[in-house]
This record gives structure tokens, sequence and C-alpha cells, in this order.
């Protein structure tokens, strides 16, 4: 009987020094993942947002190079005003007292 009640608390010892290394095995490997799961997500965060990053600063260059002012005519400068003439004589022609000639239709 002895023997049996030793038996019986070594097996039911053992079991609960299994079954406590196993939870803690089980703890390390979960924390293992998790750490390693959570460097993984982090790198493809971090890529997306690199992306998205990129895809942002390339649409805003190109849509500062396509602005509708770039593509207007500048405005027409305003005409200048008329410059007076430094001479303020009148102008005569210089040969009235000549008569007119008169085509008689012959040639040559």
């Amino acid at each position: 009987m002895l023997l049996g009640c030793l038996l019986l608390s070594v097996w039911l010892g053992c079991g609960d020094d299994k079954s406590e290394i196993i939870r803690q095995k089980v703890a390390e490997r979960l924390l293992d993942f998790r750490q390693k799961k959570s460097v993984e997500c982090s790198e493809i965060l971090l890529r997306e947002a690199e992306q998205i990053v990129d895809s942002l600063l390339l649409t805003e260059a190109t849509s500062a190079m396509n602005d509708s002012l770039g593509r207007l005519r500048p405005f027409r400068p305003l005409q200048p005003p008329p410059i007076p003439p430094i001479d303020s004589l009148k102008v005569h022609p210089l040969f009235d007292l000549l008569p007119p000639v008169r085509d008689t239709g012959k040639k040559g």
C-alpha cells in the first residue's frame, strides 16, 4: 500500500510539473510568435505608408505643374498714348501751280 501511494504521488507530482512546463513553453512560444508577427505587421504598414506618401507627393507635384493658371496667356499691355508731332506747321503741296497732265491715248 505504501508503495502504491508512493507511485501515485510521483505520478501526480510529475503530471503537475509537466503541465507547468508545457504552460511555460506555450507562453514562451506565444510571446515569440506575437513579437515576430508584430515586427512583420510593422514592416508591412511601413511599406504601405511609404507607397501612400510617395503617391501623394507625386500627385501634388504633378497637380502643381498642371495648374489651370499656367495655361493662360499673358494679358495684353495697354497701348501707349500718341506722341504729338515735333513740328506743328501744316504741310502744303509743293507743286500746286503746275497744270494736270493730260492723257492723249497714244503710246510711245
